[in-house]
């Protein structure tokens, strides 16, 4: 059963469809902890987070011209972790992680991945869609998955 867009998110469909293949509704942002990690755990915290937060799991389709929306299941999933050489090398990551167009219909609009530098430490880079959230947004996930992390 699929419910109607909010009208802030009709106007992001709408920006959607004007662009389609684009990335102009992507947001993205990293969390680099400077202390050595765990990534098994930091995996886990990430999946606690999608868990809880059903918006995360939100997927779209259109139905007789019209955008709606539908939670999907919670099912774990596995995220990648990137060997980095340089703090530098975050930023270039995520820039270009964030120019990654969402397949928009009937998926997940969220990305994470992981990173870890020469010396252990390391963190992770979140892609979300507009749709789903917003910088906003984006701080809510990070105190979130840092808290479940600690």
């Amino acid at each position: 059963m699929g419910y109607s867009l909010t009208n802030p998110q009709n106007s992001i469909w709408l920006t959607e469809k004007f662009f389609k293949g684009t990335s102009v509704n992507n947001i993205c942002g990293y969390v680099y902890i400077k202390d050595e990690v765990n990534f098994d755990i930091l995996k886990k915290a990430i999946n606690e987070l999608v868990k809880t937060n059903d918006s995360m799991r939100f997927k779209f389709k259109e139905e007789n011209g019209a955008c709606v929306q539908y939670e999907n299941e919670f099912k774990e999933f596995d995220i990648e972790i990137f060997n980095l050489s340089s703090e530098s090398d975050i930023e270039k990551k995520a820039l270009k992680m964030a120019n990654v167009p969402f397949n928009f219909e009937d998926s997940f609009l969220f990305k994470f991945i992981l990173f870890k530098l020469p010396n252990g430490s390391g963190g992770f880079i979140v892609n979300v869609h507009h749709i789903i959230g917003d910088s906003w947004t984006l701080g809510l996930i990070a105190k979130e998955v840092t808290g479940i992390y600690s």
